[in-house]
C-alpha cells in the first residue's frame, strides 16, 4: 500500500540517470540577434578554454582604476551603411556593445567589443579608443582558432594611436604577420569598425 505523500514511478534507474543530449552552438553567419554573439560567448568565459581576457580585466586593463558604463546599441540600416562604408569593412551585427570610461565626472575613454569569424571560428576583440579618435589599445578577449594564428602582443600594440584616417591594413599601414595573414586581417577589421561606431555613432550623440 503506498503512503500519502510517496511518490511511485515505473520508469527503471538507467533510464532516469541517463543525461540528456548537449547541444551544440554554433555560430551563424549575417547579423547576430538582439543581445549579440559577444555577449553569448563573453557569459561563458570560465568555462571557455579559448577565453583568453574576461570583460572585467579587459576593462581594468584599460581604464585602470576608473568607472565603467556599459550599453547596447541598436544600430539603424542607415547607420550600419555608414559605419560599413567608413571601415571598409561589414558589421558582423546591427547590435554592439560598447563603454565608457569615467574618472572626476569626465568620459576619459570609449570602447567597442567586436565579435567575428576570422576563418571557421569566432574571435572576440575590445578596441579601446582615446576621447580625440585615436586608439588607446586593441584587446583579444576570446580566439577560438588555433592559437598558433594569434598574433603576439607586440603585434596588437603597433595599432596604438592609429585612427580610422590611417591606412588600417596589413601590408599598408599595419605590418604583416607570417602564418597568420587571415588573422591579421580580422583583427584589423574589428579595430576599423570599432573606430568608425566610435566617430560616427558614439561621439556625434548629444
Amino acid at each position: 500500500m503506498r503512503r500519502l505523500g510517496e511518490c511511485t514511478s515505473t520508469r527503471s534507474p538507467s533510464r532516469l540517470e541517463a543525461p540528456l543530449p548537449r547541444r551544440v552552438l554554433r555560430p551563424r553567419s549575417g547579423l547576430v540577434p538582439a543581445g549579440g554573439l559577444a555577449a553569448f560567448l563573453l557569459a561563458a568565459a570560465s568555462a571557455r578554454p579559448d577565453v583568453i581576457l574576461s570583460e572585467r580585466d579587459a576593462l581594468a586593463r584599460a581604464c585602470p582604476g576608473q568607472g565603467t558604463a556599459r550599453r547596447t546599441l541598436y544600430l539603424k540600416p542607415e547607420q550600419v551603411t555608414a559605419v560599413e562604408k567608413a571601415a571598409r569593412s561589414k558589421l558582423p551585427s546591427a547590435v554592439v556593445t560598447v563603454f565608457e570610461c569615467h574618472a572626476a565626472g569626465a568620459v576619459t575613454a570609449r570602447a567597442v567589443l567586436d565579435t567575428d569569424i576570422v576563418r571557421t571560428m569566432p574571435e572576440t576583440v575590445l578596441a579601446v579608443v582615446e576621447p580625440d579618435g585615436r586608439l588607446r589599445m586593441a584587446l583579444v578577449l576570446q580566439f577560438a582558432e588555433p592559437p598558433d594564428y594569434l598574433p603576439r602582443e607586440g603585434w596588437l600594440k603597433t595599432l596604438t594611436g592609429k585612427s580610422l584616417d590611417d591606412d588600417l591594413v596589413p601590408g599598408r599601414d599595419v605590418r604583416r604577420v607570417t602564418g597568420a595573414t587571415l588573422t591579421a586581417e580580422a583583427l584589423a577589421q574589428a579595430v576599423r569598425r570599432s573606430l568608425a561606431i566610435d566617430r560616427l555613432i558614439l561621439r556625434s550623440r548629444p
